[in-house]
């Protein structure tokens, strides 16, 4: 049986908008992301998820609540699915960042696969998301899987999953943006990415 996995990317922050490191502080979504997070799921709904497992951080768990309305699947909250672990860049700007650790979020910008001091490289949480998404699907009978999470970690799970070698390979998904994948045993089929639903 091949599976449905929607990659679904949470609405937007205060954060976001001011181009901060998230990484796993628990920065809410503001009101339009709030709006993004509705309008999104009202196309989502239509896909028909059956299992709906987001992010224990609540820009994701909030924009998961908005299609488990809809669809009255009742949400699962998995710390496994947290954003990359920026460490010592969180809360800042890149601007800010560069004032002390120039030349490492400059390698990191380039796409080195580096962590930020505290944090995580892009591989690492990459493995780590790849393997969460993985058990989530191999261990339901669900056969469309929303899984909702963030931009960093869904394209390095991507990435591995399609087996493309290094890291930026493919875009961030941008705020309530969402990708699908087909899965058949251990085989992942990318059918779409950085859609919108409306």
């Amino acid at each position: 049986m091949t599976k449905t996995v929607l990659f679904w990317r949470h609405g937007q922050t205060d954060f976001n908008v001011e181009g901060r490191f998230q990484g796993q502080s628990d920065v809410p979504l503001n009101d339009v992301g709030r709006a993004q997070a509705e309008d999104a799921a009202r196309g989502l709904v239509d896909l028909g998820p059956e299992l709906i497992v987001s992010s224990d951080l609540s820009r994701a768990a909030e924009t998961a609540d908005s299609l488990a309305r809809l669809t009255c699947v009742e949400p699962v909250r998995d710390k496994r699915l947290r954003e990359a672990a920026f460490g010592e860049w969180e809360g800042s700007t890149r601007a800010e960042v560069a004032a002390t650790w120039s030349a490492e979020l400059s390698e990191w910008a380039a796409g080195a696969d580096i962590a930020p001091p505290g944090g995580e490289s892009r591989s690492e949480s990459g493995r780590r998301v790849a393997a969460a998404i993985t058990d989530i699907v191999e261990s339901t009978a669900a056969e469309t899987v929303a899984i909702v999470a963030h931009g960093a970690v869904l394209r390095g799970a991507a990435e591995i999953f399609l087996g493309l070698r290094g890291t930026g390979r493919i875009g961030v998904l941008r705020n309530c943006a969402h990708g699908e994948f087909g899965y058949t045993g251990g085989a992942w089929v990318l059918r779409s990415w950085g859609a919108v639903a409306r």
